[in-house]
């Protein structure tokens, strides 16, 4: 009987230890659902892009080799994360959480000609980037 307590009391006591740890779900803790303008920003071109549950608005954005981009990313999609990135021009991923919007500083490739960025997590939602 004492035996059976005991595990019963380990077994509540780890439950609680999860819980009051976060259930070990990290993804979203520490999230700033609206975050400041980086430093830096002063003089770039603000580019403002949007997410829903099936495409990225707008999804074809023209700019200057090398230029300074601010990235304000709003995700109106309630469920779902979206991500955008491009390895071709350089753009490392920007993850969006549901109802978050993100800013974030980025030089446009120095080399002219059509990236798309895409969301890895909807593959279908693509982009285009023409650097002139």
């Amino acid at each position: 009987m004492k035996k059976g307590i005991i595990l019963l009391l380990i077994i509540l006591s780890a439950g609680l230890l999860i819980v009051g740890c976060g259930g070990g779900d990290s993804a979203n803790q520490n999230v700033v659902m609206d975050e400041p303008v980086p430093a830096g920003a002063g003089d770039a071109t603000e580019v403002v892009l949007e997410f829903d549950p099936d495409t990225i608005t707008p999804n074809e954005v023209t700019m200057k080799a090398g230029e300074k981009i601010l990235f304000v990313i709003t995700n109106t999609d309630q469920e779902e994360d979206h991500n955008f990135l491009d390895s071709d021009s350089g753009l490392k991923e920007i993850l969006v959480v549901p109802g978050q919007t993100v800013r974030r500083l980025w030089t446009a490739p120095s080399s002219p000609g059509v990236y798309e960025p895409y969301c890895a997590i909807h593959p279908w939602i693509r982009m285009t980037f023409v650097v002139e």
